[in-house]
């Protein structure tokens, strides 16, 4: 009952400081619209439109994304854009969302590194204020600042290396819980999936090449076994990238050619001190494990060794360099290996913390300082960057590529304060090209070719939605050729006046847009997307691996 009642308080705390945390929002009644919020808020309202209209379509943008007909969803985490689709479509407008996301994430931040210290049997004195500091960490900043959605992982990451602790502590790896954790994330954020995989080959390298044959055995059995439940897991992703990437030549995400600009050390120092007590944590973590090296248990040493691996990897000590012209390119931003080193920094001060027992109230109170500082510092560092909006030009804390559709510049911002969310979208418009099928061949920018083709050509034509297909309509004055605001994939089917549109008869631009003869007089294009019969099997064997192991999951998370 005691240990009940203690966790009901650390939930609330934590509920607590991430209310704090949106204060600012609510004294200046302001929005944030950093450099990836429209590309998120567009996919975000997509799935919002199709939950309300319970006019699914899994596949192409049929509300976002001015309605072109773009895969982007399918690709991007599409449970987490359901999941966030719901929250737009409960929030009366893009303002409260705002909070409100900002808000879960803060809590989930806090929650997830909770459990994790928990599960190392740190106490509350020290789990509470690491997992309340880890909210104010650039790395869940990231998001209320830029909207960068890799925060959204950095939220779940502690939660789910949770399973490693076993692994190191008991050289068991748990199917089921490595699974559960891995797909989650790629559900979430495939990139951060990507770092939480490296964490745990990490790990397990550290484990593994000490152990006796039997172990090792048992080892490769258990992480060969996680293997095929994830993939059962994400059975719908990978079907996804093959129905997609197989039959089109997809323009991928942004690729960083200058990868070394762009670490903690240079170009990105906000990441190492933000907040700027993070300095402080990271000096008494090189303090300790200098000084404590050889008394640690083997828990807190694999931690370290992870840490300053994912450190490195997020500075210019590794020669990117060399890399980024490379396969390793797709990481982008090597500071985004700063996430996971934050969520085992903390990890690892919550050992030493709870391993020292020599701890004054003094230093206990410099820990509370400390945190209530980080506090102060975040709620401050949003009401600066909150004040951007009240600027009467260049009030958008991103502006790459992106082009505001209107002169009267309070229309703009009232429409992000108005229960139509799409007129802050029709307002505020961002050439993202991630995704389209291209014509490799032709060197043009995509985000030009996206800009003129897509965003700059809304004005003549009227789109709806029925019966999950794309209606798009207009008057032709005469009978000529017409560049479609509408992007054609391989198994987009896209019907012209009753008259299906081949890809051999019809001219196509570098990014697939149809070039057609329109006719004199009422002109309507039809456009959906045909997916093959495989598509249903696939998303009710998610659904159902889902559930059978969450039923699993209730028994295996309460084993040890």
């Amino acid at each position: 009952m005691g240990h009940d009642i203690k966790k009901s308080f650390s939930i609330l705390i934590l509920l607590l400081a991430s209310t704090l945390l949106i204060t600012p929002f609510l004294f200046n009644h302001a929005m944030i619209i950093g450099s990836d919020a429209i590309f998120h808020f567009n996919r975000f309202y997509d799935t919002a439109m199709q939950i309300k209209h319970c006019d699914f379509q899994y596949f192409i943008s049929i509300y976002g994304f001015q309605s072109s007909g773009r895969i982007v969803n399918a690709l991007y985490g599409p449970l987490m854009a359901y999941a966030q689709g719901l929250l737009v479509l409960l929030s009366p407008s893009w303002f409260v969302y705002q909070m409100l996301s900002n808000a879960i994430l803060y809590f989930c931040a806090g929650l997830s590194l909770y459990l994790l210290l928990k599960k190392a049997r740190i106490g509350d004195q020290y789990s509470l204020p690491l997992s309340i500091f880890y909210m104010t960490c650039y790395s869940i900043q990231y998001w209320t600042i830029r909207q960068g959605f890799s925060s959204w992982g950095a939220a779940l990451m502690p939660v789910c290396l949770i399973p490693l602790i076993d692994l190191v502590e008991n050289k068991k790896l748990s199917t089921i819980k490595t699974a559960v954790a891995v797909a989650a994330m790629a559900q979430v954020h495939m990139l951060s999936a990507f770092l939480l995989v490296f964490v745990y080959i990490c790990f397990f390298s550290s484990i593994f090449f000490n152990q006796s044959r039997m172990i090792k055995l048992k080892l490769i059995m258990q992480v060969g076994m996680s293997v095929l439940v994830c993939t059962a897991l994400v059975a719908n992703l990978i079907y996804c990238f093959i129905a997609v990437d197989g039959y089109n030549d997809i323009a991928q995400p942004f690729t960083n050619k200058y990868m070394w600009r762009m670490t903690v050390f240079t170009g990105s120092s906000y990441w190492l001190v933000y907040p700027p007590v993070l300095i402080l944590a990271i000096v008494f973590f090189v303090w300790q494990m200098t000084k404590m090296w050889h008394k640690s248990a083997l828990l807190l040493r694999v931690t370290e060794i992870t840490a300053f691996i994912c450190f490195t990897l997020s500075a210019n000590i590794f020669p990117w360099r060399l890399f980024s012209n490379s396969v390793f390119s797709f990481i982008q931003f090597p500071f985004r290996f700063f996430i996971p080193f934050t969520v085992l920094l903390l990890l690892a001060v919550g050992l030493m913390l709870q391993n020292n027992a020599h701890i004054s109230w003094s230093f206990y109170s410099v820990i509370i300082i400390v945190m209530v500082a980080s506090l102060c510092q975040t709620m401050m560092s949003s009401n600066n960057t909150l004040n951007v909006w009240h600027r009467s030009t260049k009030y958008l804390n991103g502006q790459v590529h992106t082009r505001i559709n209107s002169d009267d510049n309070s229309h703009v911002k009232q429409s992000f304060f108005k229960k139509d969310k799409s007129k802050a979208l029709q307002y505020i418009l961002k050439s993202t090209p991630d995704y389209l099928p291209i014509d490799s061949n032709n060197k043009k920018s995509k985000y030009e070719l996206y800009q003129s083709l897509i965003l700059n050509n809304q004005q003549n034509f009227r789109k709806s939605v029925k019966d999950h297909k794309l209606f798009l309509n207009w008057y032709g004055d005469y009978q000529k050729k017409v560049q479609l605001p509408i992007i054609k994939y391989k198994n987009t089917v896209m019907i012209l006046n009753h008259t299906p549109i081949s890809k051999h008869m019809t001219q196509f631009s570098a990014i697939n847009t149809p070039i057609i003869t329109q006719k004199k007089g009422p002109n309507q294009l039809v456009v959906y997307y045909q997916h093959d019969w495989f598509l249903y099997p696939i998303l009710l064997f998610t659904f159902m691996s889902w559930s059978v192991v969450f039923i699993v999951y209730q028994k295996t998370w309460h084993s040890n």
